[in-house]
């Protein structure tokens, strides 16, 4: 479909082709003008009886089915669940009641998000309530100096024979607001403003346009370009979110709209475009040791384990050579049949395009609209300077030691000061605003199930589990620590959290530290692919729109069957050739 006639169709108004649910108050007037009807037609007092008794199941059963359609019947399932696990568990010395409540509103969160449309900030603001009401984080002891549980706080301490310092209801509150000051958080907020920048500047736009002229005779080819352009910039930007959301995800949103596609209309091409964005950020954030920040956690932790371990950066990238370059050859492909492929599955607009479009046509509209816009303005050098000087100041963090937050930021003042940007543009950016506040409330509930113990519970009982069952230790421990990053929305926690764990356990059951290294270092970045919360650039490849909760937690998993598949087959016979087994 050419683009000049998509876009015509940006406009469109799809809210009001929605049918919505009768509400509480509709469903009660039409049950009493029910009645009315009802009582006019009698005159004894039987049948008023009996009129009574109809209007009182005609007001109830469309209250009822009301009340789970709403927004709160949607919720009580997953309101159930976190309430079995508040009550149903037991407190032990492993897994303590401040644990188990941090796990049940956790877990609680997660199943709401696959099950509902209930918006992911409503569900972190309703759970980081109710945690802070029951005093349900970690509190720090004044007097011993160590963490201890918020709602212990002025009880005896059985160690020191003192109370527990601490101030419960306000140490709580300030708990629940701790994700919001994490750096992570912010350089996702700063990164959208990039994005917004390269909007408003047309810069993305001119870039876009130049991909489809190069690559667009093919929807396929402009995917690979996004793939191709990760796996360039992952060695040398060694923050994930910082690449992807920065400075990959404002040309691929401009590719999208360029070609006609809105989170209202043709959705699903933006959404492959998205989601191919999404797990290329993943991949090539697995492919290096500074692909992504908690990569080098894993290198510490495995050489203190295993001195004679040998697995530095170029180890890194050749393990990981062969079986990522499969990934990244597939990922388009798989992505594309996941989206429904080349079939037609209801009319043009929900058709993703096949690999043969977008036609010569869209590449003449590319050039007449790259000849519109004439040559580069004063603001597209301005943002070009700003992009490569974060560029530059990311790539030699190691020299500067200036945190890569702080480099968006000093990017994004500098874009305000020239007027490149203005303050209502920063303002009216919702969807970095929302994003800041349901990831930094899911960095908090994170961070608390580490320092609660509960991550560390679940990795010691997998590993025993293991041990139980007889299974073979490298496979078993690499699946485990791959499947347990859907629990966490930062990829750095999760390593902090479980690398440590893992390596242990594989070290106790005598598997070969080589191959377990490998594989939880590749899947650290990899398992990210299963939630749109699991590191911020899947946040904010998520925010636009383009892509339903339920279908990028399906596509996720399907992707994730993948990557084990292939590390798992592909990796191994690579690894066993290098000598590592």
């Amino acid at each position: 479909m050419p683009v000049a006639t998509s876009l015509s169709h940006h406009s469109i108004d799809v809210a009001s082709t929605i049918d919505e649910p009768p509400d509480e108050y509709t469903a009660l007037l039409s049950a009493s003008k029910g009645n009315m009807k009802a009582t006019a037609c009698c005159s004894s007092s039987a049948c008023s009886s009996t009129t009574s008794t109809a209007a009182a199941s005609h007001t109830v059963i469309p209250s009822l089915r009301s009340l789970f359609k709403s927004r709160l019947g949607s919720l009580l399932p997953s309101f159930l669940l976190g309430v079995l696990i508040w009550f149903g568990m037991t407190p032990s010395d492993e897994l303590t009641t401040t644990a188990i409540r941090l796990l049940a509103v956790f877990i609680s969160c997660i199943f709401a998000l696959i099950t509902t449309k209930v918006e992911i900030s409503m569900l972190v603001l309703t759970g980081l309530t109710i945690l802070s009401l029951t005093q349900s984080f970690e509190c720090n002891d004044k007097a011993t100096g160590k963490l201890t549980e918020c709602r212990l706080c002025g009880e005896p301490n059985p160690l020191t024979g003192g109370i527990y310092e601490c101030q419960a209801a306000k140490e709580s509150f300030m708990q629940s607001l701790e994700g919001f000051s994490s750096s992570v958080v912010w350089l996702i907020f700063a990164a959208f403003h990039l994005g917004k920048a390269v909007e408003v500047t047309g810069l993305g736009r001119r870039l876009s346009l130049l991909m489809i002229k190069v690559f667009g005779k093919r929807t396929l080819g402009l995917a690979y370009a996004i793939v191709l352009s990760e796996l360039l910039l992952a060695p040398f930007v060694p923050s994930n979110t910082a690449r992807g959301g920065g400075i990959v995800l404002p040309v691929v949103q401009s590719i999208a709209s360029t070609l006609g596609s809105t989170p209202a209309y043709n959705a699903n091409l933006g959404g492959f475009l998205m989601l191919v964005g999404s797990h290329s950020n993943l991949l090539s954030a697995s492919m290096y040791l500074t692909g992504m920040a908690p990569n080098p956690i894993v290198l510490t932790k495995a050489k203190a384990l295993f001195p004679d371990i040998k697995f530095g950066f170029l180890n890194w990238f050749i393990g990981a050579l062969l079986p990522g370059l499969v990934c990244a050859a597939s990922l388009p492909i798989l992505i594309r049949w996941a989206m429904g492929g080349k079939k037609d599955r209801s009319d043009e607009e929900a058709e993703l395009p096949s690999s043969r479009t977008p036609s010569d046509s869209i590449i003449k509209h590319a050039q007449a609209e790259l000849d519109r816009m004439g040559p580069v303005s004063c603001c597209e050098w301005q943002l070009c300077f700003v992009l490569l000087m974060c560029l530059s100041l990311w790539v030699s963090a190691n020299y500067t030691n200036l945190d890569a937050t702080l480099v968006a930021l000093v990017g994004i003042v500098a874009l305000l000061l020239m007027g490149t940007i203005s303050w209502k543009d920063v303002a009216s950016n919702i969807n970095a605003w929302d994003t800041l506040f349901w990831l930094g409330g899911f960095v908090t509930i994170a961070e608390q199930l580490s320092q609660a113990g509960a991550s560390a519970f679940l990795g010691h009982k997998i590993s025993q589990a293991i041990d139980d069952l007889g299974l073979p230790a490298v496979p078993a421990l690499a699946l485990a620590y791959f499947m347990t990053t859907f629990m966490f929305s930062s990829l750095s926690a999760h390593t902090v959290a479980f690398v440590g764990t893992f390596l242990d356990a594989g070290n106790a059951l005598g598997a070969n530290p080589m191959i377990l290294t490998a594989l939880i270092a590749y899947f650290g970045a990899l398992g990210g692919c299963m939630t749109n919360f699991s590191t911020g650039s899947a946040a904010m490849y998520y925010a636009p729109g383009y892509v339903p909760r339920t279908r990028w937690f399906i596509v996720g998993l399907q992707l994730a069957l993948f990557y084990i598949v292939v590390y798992m087959t592909v990796g191994m016979g690579w690894w066993k050739i290098l000598g590592w087994h």
